[in-house]
């Protein structure tokens, strides 16, 4: 039998049930627009507050719904079980919904201030963020003025390079990092609701920490450019400066803190943010109105400034920056390998060993010679490290002297005048006051005259442990007062550790030539020794070979060129097991001896 199909639905009835629905739907719509143009009114926030109360409402009235459906028996039906799954869904998704407007009612530092207060604090934290991102620029431009950080071939800073980057990091990083503590501070701006009540402090708290986001941002990439080019500025800057409130590894900590992918985001997504505040609630013309368009503009400065940027340099630059510290952590795993190396080749021996050629009655006689600030050039025989090191000449050390040597340079005018301007009767006294420890162990052992980079760190030493089988005497041309002044920068550089990593770079740890170097280099105005670096090894360095081969170089020019006078030279034959004194030209012959020669006639 088949069955009759039903009529169709009558149009009449159907618009009948729309309407009627339409209408009961009318009523608690228009009593909901009246109770909330009652909480506007009344000042009442969207969210948290409104919003928090909907949930519970809601909550309630899907509960209601549910035990309804079970009371009338609808509930164990399939459409019944149906509708009460979705409420049971909803009802979960509404308790997630309270929960996280709970978390945004627990005050935080921005949002705990009172209106006339957070007013205050906004109008002195954006003069800051004025001033910082100042800092940063003159920073910036310092760092820029530097020839080093892109002359080609990369070379080492100079002393007063030096000096001036220093500062302009110090001054870099603490701005940075003041300013990111404004950008911290008010990114808690989400608490606040866009309502009327809270829409200005929103906007005010979005706009400076995104443009506090975004001068690090770019002023971060701007500093990475720079310093790109030159891998011995980067290591310069990541070098601890504690006296400065620098740690170490602080330029690869900016980048990763600056400029990563976290960074970038933050970026992406609030030039988005940005967009809808103004097309919801006219942003633009707010900030306008309220007096801090300044900060509306600045924000479309930088964001301008960005965009022109090349987009696969900014990808590179985020890229690396993530990968700075998995490089850093590689770099402290392989470190301490290569230092235990270094240490053994320098403690081994392979024959004649506790013993040297030149004999202490020699070095007496030679003593005689030699002045405070004098090069000196050594040679031990048999250690494996000779063969890692370029040249004849392994060692360069500074001779000192003794208390009386040293107190032979105070009748100099220049270095008494010097010595006044330091407020001190004499260069010993000078010593003294600046490093009491060397002064004690010099006390404990008046034979110390020489101060030297060896494994142990920058120590000073007695003439027989620092000589060997072969000692070379250089006299820079310089006035008494440089020279007093290169003898006070080495004193300062004792206790500092060796420079396993040969990096002329930095001056936290040094090298036996670095030490000869540094307290030599032409700085603040004064002359000095004005020795190039050379690349060995993929590092910028001064051998001490090159010590020698530029007294060779320099022989046939006049005098006023000449960095060096000869002094002495002690050249030895292994065969016959002995030393003796040679002349200046036996020693311009050592500029092209072989390394491993040790059997001189």
């Amino acid at each position: 039998m088949e069955s009759t199909p039903a009529p169709p639905p009558d149009p009449r009835v159907l618009t009948g049930r729309i309407l009627f629905f339409a209408g009961a739907l009318a009523l608690p719509l228009g009593v909901g627009i009246a109770l909330g143009w009652y909480a506007g009114d009344r000042g009442v926030r969207w969210m948290p507050t409104l919003l928090g109360a909907l949930c519970l409402f809601w909550i309630g009235s899907l509960l209601l719904l549910i035990l309804g459906s079970r009371l009338e028996g609808s509930a164990g039906q399939p459409a019944g079980r149906k509708r009460v799954a979705l409420a049971a869904l909803a009802i979960v998704a509404l308790a997630g919904v309270r929960m996280g407007v709970a978390w945004l009612e627990q005050p935080s530092p921005l949002t705990s201030l009172e209106l006339p207060a957070y007013r205050r604090v906004f109008s002195n934290d954006a003069a800051r963020y004025q001033e910082l991102t100042r800092t940063l620029d003159r920073s910036l431009r310092v760092l820029a003025e530097q020839k080093a950080l892109s002359s080609d071939p990369p070379r080492v800073l100079s002393a007063d390079e030096e000096a001036a980057v220093a500062d302009a990091w110090e001054a870099y990083v603490h701005g940075a990092f003041a300013l990111d503590r404004i950008r911290s501070f008010y990114e808690d701006y989400y608490r606040f609701d866009t309502g009327r009540a809270d829409r200005g402090r929103h906007l005010r708290s979005y706009l400076l920490t995104f443009a506090a986001e975004l001068a690090l941002y770019e002023r971060t990439a701007q500093l990475i450019e720079l310093v790109a080019p030159n891998e011995n500025v980067r290591t310069f800057l990541n070098v601890a400066r504690p006296e400065r409130g620098l740690a170490e590894d602080s330029l690869a900590f900016v980048r990763e803190e600056l400029a990563g992918l976290t960074d970038l985001s933050r970026v992406l997504a609030g030039e988005q943010y940005l967009e809808w505040l103004d097309l919801t609630f006219a942003a633009e013309e707010e900030a306008r109105a309220e007096g801090y368009y300044w900060l509306w503009r600045e924000v479309q400065a930088q964001l301008e400034r960005i965009g022109r940027r090349n987009k696969a340099a900014l990808a590179q630059l985020t890229v690396a920056a993530d990968w700075a510290p998995i490089r850093r952590k590689l770099k402290h795993l392989t470190f301490p390998v290569q230092k235990e190396v270094a240490e053994a080749m320098g403690d081994t021996k392979v024959r004649r060993r506790g013993s040297y050629l030149i004999r202490p009655e020699q070095l007496s006689e030679l003593r005689r010679e030699l002045e405070p600030g004098d090069v000196l050039l050594g040679r031990k025989n048999w250690y494996l490290s000779n063969l890692g090191l370029p040249g004849f000449w392994p060692h360069a050390m500074l001779y000192v002297g003794s208390d009386q040597e040293l107190a032979r340079l105070d009748a100099d005018p220049e270095v008494q005048a010097w010595l006044k301007a330091e407020g001190q009767p004499s260069l010993v006294e000078l010593l003294r006051a600046r490093t009491p420890r060397a002064w004690d162990e010099r006390s404990a052992d008046p034979e110390l005259c020489v101060i030297e980079a060896v494994g142990e760190g920058v120590l000073q030493h007695d003439l027989p442990h620092a000589s060997g089988d072969y000692l070379a005497a250089l006299r820079p041309r310089l006035s008494t007062l440089d020279k007093a002044k290169a003898i006070a920068r080495a004193f300062a550089y004792l206790g500092r550790p060796y420079d396993f990593d040969f990096d002329f770079a930095t001056d936290h740890a040094l090298v036996c030539s670095e030490l000869v170097w540094r307290s030599y280099r032409p700085q603040g105005g004064a002359a000095g020794l004005d020795l190039p670096t050379v690349r060995v090894a993929g590092r910028e360095t001064v051998p001490p070979q090159e010590f020698v081969k530029r007294y060779v170089s320099e022989r046939n020019l006049d005098p006023s060129q000449q960095l060096f006078d000869f002094v002495l030279f002690v050249d030895s034959i292994e065969a016959e097991g002995r030393a003796y004194l040679s002349d200046e030209a036996g020693f311009r012959k050592t500029a092209e001896r072989a390394k491993w020669d040790i059997s001189q006639r």
